[in-house]
């Protein structure tokens, strides 16, 4: 393999990962069949392909040429970015983090009830979790999985809950269905650990 064939072989690898990356942070969209939603969320994915796709085309060639390519897909990736996600989940999820949970919960239920997916009923349910609303935390937690039984964040964070509130076996249950799910690799190690202390707890 030649040195010019190196940035042909990174540039197939970046595509591949970013496709990855976009479909193992959207299975539960694949599930529920959202593909409209799912096309908004590889926006940024599709502006890398296309891209790397067209690195063979301002390769070395001189002048302004490249970098005016450069500014041009960087302005395709920022709006891209901007575009992919909804306004109003940026909005829910900016009001969560700054603790503003009542806020953030009638945001999520918003979404949940514009567009019924698992993740905004999952994510209700962590806002009413964390405002101390329990037993509603519990029911948009229910709701989220009956509509995506393989959405394991949603049973992660009901089993935050019933913790919080001393069903701790049934707490367990949930844990270990969310480790059987499909649950982000980032609380995997938390929902190990929270298992293994909810059962030498029971």
């Amino acid at each position: 393999m030649g040195a010019g064939a190196i940035p042909v072989v990174l540039t197939f690898l970046l595509v591949f990962v970013a496709w990855r990356v976009v479909f193992s942070f959207n299975k539960d969209l694949v599930r529920a069949r959202a593909w409209g939603e799912l096309a908004r969320r590889s926006m940024p994915f599709v502006g890398i392909t296309l891209m790397a796709a067209s690195l063979p085309l301002v390769q070395g060639s001189g002048g302004a040429g490249p970098i005016i390519w450069a500014l041009a897909f960087g302005g395709v990736l920022v709006v891209a970015r901007f575009i992919s996600e909804p306004a109003a989940e940026r909005q829910a999820a900016r009001t969560f983090r700054r603790g503003d949970y009542e806020r953030a919960a009638i945001l999520y239920r918003d979404l949940a009830e514009e567009r019924p997916l698992a993740r905004y009923w999952a994510f209700l349910g962590a806002a009413l979790g964390a405002a101390e609303r329990h037993d509603e935390a519990v029911r948009a937690s229910d709701r989220a999985v009956k509509l995506d039984p393989e959405y394991g964040l949603a049973y992660y964070n009901r089993a935050l809950i019933l913790r919080k509130t001393g069903r701790k076996s049934r707490a367990a249950r949930d844990l270990q269905r969310a480790l059987d799910a499909d649950l982000p690799r980032r609380y995997r190690k938390a929902a190990q650990r929270l298992l293994e202390e909810t059962k030498s707890a029971t």
